[in-house]
């Protein structure tokens, strides 16, 4: 509204001016005006709404300001509030809310970024916050994924790519990023709205990062692969991080994807079916979606991950997990996540993932799981595509291609599915069914060791045979081997125990 009044002054008459302009003291001004800390996006930094909300404020104090300059007041709040909510971009340029809300926070903010800048001619620039101007575009060009998609976690869709390209446009100018022109020109391409034109493509260096793999260490979320174009080479994604973020969260720590030939073989529902009015209330973490008992986890006696906040309720920040080593090379990427305090630890005493991924396509899962002798563990995943169980493995089937999901465990083992039953408070919501499977083993000792390998093949005989090739052995002294034969190459594995845990050696 403040846009159309500001555009469309000399167009209008002084009835229709004065009724815009009535309208917006009445549902902004005096909304905010000595009563910020009424409104809890107003200092809601680590949320996209304080971005959106803020940035009204302030284009609507810059638009009025010709009629009423006192309304600087509101447009200094917007400025300082803006910009606090830009230095809660992670040191990488992550986002806690996921792509989408990235996108919603800082697309809107933009708008207001830009009139300031013009207005006070540059002298209040948000562009230049530190942590904007450093990665403009790093989060979404590290969780975009071939076939125009990105990351599903959190709340955050992930049906697009993220950024309209007027945002990527304008972000790039303003910091001469060359990620940013890259991800603008090569995945984004040209745009088709309107403020295309204002905001279009500029003449900056582009260039490709160094490495298709990321570790955002802000928020623990963390990306593998070996090309951000080519579909034949397998994606894996997952997450760390604390589970404090009531507004878009979910309680996923641990959490994993395997994303190849332009489809999740291993996936993250998101927020599939959309929101309902119980979705942010109390009742949020028993939707599957966002609860743990929906991601790709590990469970011990079926105790699930717990937030960190409630509504209503003070911050618990010890909640959560954390990436403890990332590494990259051109050959191979290894993660270790230690999720152990996204738990109450009752049943699970420890938990530490180790995730390999041998370029391009070859994706070995390590758990390390402490608790009682005689617990139920179950290792989950969610599969994105068609499958077939058996005893030993479960064969995944997409459009382009096949996958096999291979347990690897020194005792006796189970392939048990299930389904998640869900129903949104919504009467134009259908029912739907999530299909998930677990790995189910009964822990002889205290400390139970689950490897899974999860990689392409032609076919399920394919699958039987580097099945029937698996091995997983131990010593005296804890250290430990995966291995199995693929394709007449031998992989192997080896892991070196240390004070803190398992470590993968040679990487």
């Amino acid at each position: 509204m403040a846009a159309v009044y500001d555009w469309l002054y000399n167009g209008l008459n002084a009835t229709r001016r004065d009724r815009i302009r009535g309208a917006l003291i009445e549902k902004v001004v005096t909304r905010v005006r000595g009563d910020y800390e009424f409104h809890w996006w107003a200092t809601a930094y680590r949320c996209n709404w304080c971005g959106v909300c803020n940035s009204g404020v302030g284009l609507t104090g810059l638009t009025l300001l010709t009629e009423n300059p006192q309304l600087t007041d509101i447009v200094a709040e917007s400025y300082n509030r803006i910009n606090d909510m830009f230095s809660e971009l992670g040191v990488d340029g992550g986002w806690q809310e996921g792509g989408g809300y990235w996108n919603y926070g800082v697309h809107t903010s933009t708008f207001f970024a830009d009139a300031l800048k013009r207005a006070t001619n540059g002298k209040y620039n948000l562009f230049e916050n530190e942590r904007l101007k450093n990665n403009p575009a790093t989060f979404p060009l590290y969780i975009s994924l071939p076939g125009n998609k990105s990351l599903n976690f959190e709340d955050s869709g992930g049906g697009s790519l993220i950024g309209n390209t007027h945002l990527i446009n304008k972000l790039a100018a303003e910091t001469g990023n060359a990620d940013a022109a890259w991800y603008s020109n090569e995945l984004l391409g040209e745009g088709d709205d309107i403020f295309d034109i204002i905001w279009a493509k500029q003449n900056i260096p582009a260039e490709a990062p160094k490495s298709a793999s990321k570790h955002f260490r802000t928020i623990d979320w963390w990306v593998m692969r070996s090309d951000f174009k080519n579909p034949t080479k397998v994606v894996v994604a997952g997450k760390a991080g604390m589970n404090d973020d009531p507004h878009h969260g979910h309680l996923d720590v641990g959490h994993f994807v395997v994303y190849w030939q332009n489809e999740y073989f291993i996936q993250d529902k998101g927020k599939e079916g959309g929101y309902d009015e119980k979705f942010f209330d109390d009742a949020r973490w028993d939707y599957p979606q966002a609860s743990s008992e929906g991601h790709n986890v590990v469970f011990v006696n079926g105790e699930k991950q717990i937030p960190g906040k409630l509504r209503k309720q003070p911050y618990n920040y010890e909640v959560g997990g954390k990436v403890e080593d990332f590494q990259t090379s051109d050959k191979r990427d290894y993660v270790r996540m230690n999720p152990t305090k996204a738990y109450p630890n009752k049943e699970l005493k420890e938990w530490k993932r180790h995730v390999i991924l041998e370029k391009p396509e070859v994706t070995v899962v390590l758990d390390e799981i402490t608790a009682n002798p005689g617990s139920e563990i179950q290792v989950r995943f969610h599969p994105g595509v068609d499958f077939e169980m058996t005893n030993d493995f479960v064969f995944l089937e997409g459009e382009k291609g096949k996958m096999a999901v291979i347990p690897v465990v020194e005792q006796s083992f189970e392939i048990v599915p299930g389904k998640h039953a869900m129903q949104y408070v919504n009467a134009t919501k259908d029912f739907f069914w999530i299909d998930y499977f677990d790995t189910v083993i009964k822990s002889q000792s205290a400390k139970t060791v689950v490897a899974t390998i999860i990689l392409p093949v032609e076919n399920i005989q394919e699958a039987q045979k580097i099945a029937g090739s698996k091995k997983i052995t131990s010593d005296k002294t804890g250290n430990l081997s995966v291995s199995f034969s693929r394709k007449g190459k031998n992989y192997k594995y080896e892991f070196e125990r240390k004070e803190n845990g398992l470590q993968l050696k040679n990487n």
